[in-house]
């Protein structure tokens, strides 16, 4: 009798093995496809993200491009304004949800720095200069920071979907 039931208890657990792999690889396929999905659906975001990131950051770079120094080091009080107010105007709206948070903070400096009144006699004095340069490159930097994680997140995805 004992020959007879062997044979029937290495089928069963082969069986019972075989669906515990099957079970194994269906949910390990499950997981990847779901990490697949989600990807995709983040991948879309981030592109609208950077769609729009750059339809309106190129008029950030416009109004800061005329905040320069006349010769003899000095800026133009009026200038100062008007660029100030275009830079409020700019933030206002789509932009305040694509902002970065390092950009959203070095855009506060920079509308700190700008609307702070010249110090002698409608000119700024030589510490207020260089504080509006510095911060006009910062703001510049984040602006382009905020761009260039697009290229490094598809370097790195080509370099990683090329192994």
């Amino acid at each position: 009798m004992t020959a007879f039931f062997t044979p029937s208890i290495i089928a069963s657990f082969t069986a019972i093995i075989i669906s515990l792999i099957t079970l194994f690889q269906f949910f390990k396929n499950q997981n990847y496809q779901k990490k697949q999905f989600n990807d995709n659906i983040n991948r879309g975001l981030t592109t609208k993200l950077y769609d729009l990131r750059l339809e309106h950051y190129p008029k950030a770079y416009d109004i800061t491009d005329r905040i320069y120094k006349e010769k003899g080091g000095i800026y133009k009080a009026d200038e100062i304004e008007k660029a100030l107010e275009e830079l409020i105007n700019w933030k206002k709206g789509v932009v305040n949800l694509i902002i970065s948070v390092e950009t959203r903070d070095s855009f506060f400096s920079l509308r700190d720095s700008l609307m702070k009144k010249p110090a002698n006699n409608g000119l700024h004095s030589e510490e207020q200069i260089g504080k509006i340069s510095n911060l006009t490159r910062n703001f510049r930097k984040q602006l382009r920071r905020d761009l260039g994680f697009l290229y490094r997140e598809e370097k790195e995805r080509r370099l990683k979907n090329s192994y």
